[in-house]
C-alpha cells in the first residue's frame, strides 16, 4: 500500500508540465482568441496568472479525485477481491489431521484461488492419509514386537529353572533376559509417545492430585527401595482436569527417574503448592543440560541409565494437557516443577 502511495504521488508530480503544457498552448491560446474576437479590453485580465490559477485548480481537482478512488478502492475492493482467500485459511486452522475431517472449501468465481484449494484439499487428504498409515503402523510393529518379546521371556523363564545350566549359562540368559525386557519396555514408550502425539487419550475427567499420589505411594516406594520418599502437600485439594492414564504414567516416570539418579540411602520429596507439583531428589550427578534433558534417548554422559525415554514422555503429557514444565538444579537436590491448568476444586 506504501509504494503504491508513493507511486500514484511520483504520477502527479509528473503530470505538472504536462498539464502546464496545456494550459500554456491551448487553454491559453484559446483564451487569448476568445478576448481578441469578441475584442474585450479589461486591464485585470491576465493571461499568465489565469493560466497558472487554471494549472493549480486542475491538478488539485485531479489529486482529489484520484485519492478519493485510492481510498475507495483500498476499502471495497481487497476485501471482495480476498474473501474467498479468508474463507479458505478460516476452514485450513479448523483442521486437524488426527479427526481425519478434510474441510469442504468454497468455490468461487476466481480462478486462481480455486486452484489453491484444490492443491490445499490434495495436500490435506495426503496428509490424512500419511498419518493413518503411520498410526496403524506404529501400532501394529508395537503389537508384533511384544509377541515374539513375550515369547523369547518365557522361555528364557524356563531355561533359568533348568538345573543343567551352569552358573555362566545362567548369567548369560539373566543378560539376555534384561535386554529383552529393556527391549520391551522402549516398545511401549515408543508406542505411548506415539499415541499422544496422535492424539488417542481423548477421555478426561477431574483428579484429585494428591489422592492420585497417595494411592500410587505404596507401589512408588516398592520402586524406591532403600531411598526415602517425602510427601509435602500443601494445596491438598489441587484438581485437574486431565487423563487419569497420562497422569499415573507421568507421576510414575517422574518417580523411576529420581530413583535411577539418586545416591545409597537418597531422598526423594514430592511437593504440592500454588497449583505446581515439585518432585526434587538427591544426587551425586551435577547440574544437567536444561536444553536437552527433555529430548528423546538423552542420557547423562555421566549417567545412561534407562532408556532415555522417561522424561521425554513426561514432557509429552505436559504438553499435551497444556502444563509446563521445567528443571532446576539447586543445594544438591535436582528437581522438575509442573505448573498446571487447573479446575477449581469441588469442596
Amino acid at each position: 500500500m506504501g509504494q503504491f502511495a508513493v507511486a500514484i504521488s511520483i504520477v502527479l508530480i509528473l503530470m505538472i508540465p504536462v498539464l502546464y503544457y496545456l494550459n500554456t498552448h491551448f487553454y491559453a491560446e484559446d483564451l487569448t482568441d476568445v478576448v481578441l474576437h469578441y475584442g474585450i479590453r479589461h486591464p485585470d485580465i491576465d493571461l499568465k496568472k489565469d493560466t497558472m490559477q487554471g494549472l493549480f485548480i486542475q491538478f488539485f481537482t485531479l489529486s482529489g479525485a484520484l485519492v478519493i478512488a485510492f481510498f475507495v478502492i483500498l476499502k471495497f475492493v481487497p476485501e471482495k477481491l480476498w474473501e474467498p482467500f479468508y474463507m479458505t485459511l478460516a476452514s485450513i486452522k479448523k483442521f486437524k489431521v488426527e479427526n481425519g475431517d478434510i474441510p469442504k472449501l468454497t468455490k468461487g468465481k476466481i480462478a486462481e484461488f480455486n486452484q489453491l484449494n484444490q492443491i490445499i484439499t490434495s495436500i490435506m487428504a495426503e496428509s490424512v492419509k500419511s498419518y493413518q498409515i503411520q498410526k496403524e503402523f506404529t501400532e501394529n510393529a508395537s503389537h508384533e514386537l511384544q509377541t515374539p518379546i513375550a515369547i523369547i521371556q518365557g522361555k528364557l523363564d524356563n531355561l533359568l529353572q533348568d538345573k543343567q545350566i551352569t552358573r555362566y549359562q545362567a548369567e548369560m540368559l539373566q543378560d539376555i533376559y534384561q535386554e529383552l525386557h529393556h527391549m520391551s519396555r522402549l516398545d511401549r514408550n515408543l508406542l505411548l509417545l506415539s499415541k499422544i502425539e496422535n492424539n488417542q487419550y481423548k477421555v478426561f475427567s477431574k483428579i484429585n492430585l494428591a489422592d492420585q499420589i497417595t494411592l500410587m505411594l505404596p507401589n512408588l516406594d516398592s520402586i524406591a527401595g532403600d531411598i526415602t520418599i517425602a510427601t509435602n502437600f500443601e494445596q491438598k485439594n489441587l484438581i485437574l482436569q486431565c487423563n487419569s492414564t497420562l497422569l499415573e504414567s507421568l507421576l510414575n516416570n517422574l518417580i523411576v527417574n529420581a530413583v535411577r539418579h539418586n545416591t545409597f540411602q537418597g531422598k526423594i520429596l514430592i511437593e504440592i503448592k500454588n497449583s505446581h507439583l515439585m518432585v526434587s531428589n538427591t544426587s551425586d550427578e551435577q547440574a544437567l543440560d536444561d536444553t536437552h534433558i527433555f529430548s528423546r534417548f538423552y542420557h547423562n554422559p555421566r549417567n545412561k541409565k534407562g532408556n532415555g525415554l522417561g522424561l521425554s514422555i513426561v514432557k509429552s503429557i505436559c504438553d499435551y494437557h497444556h502444563w509446563y514444565i521445567h528443571y532446576y538444579y539447586e543445594k544438591g537436590y535436582h528437581s522438575f516443577d509442573i505448573d498446571f491448568e487447573t479446575v477449581p476444586s469441588e469442596e
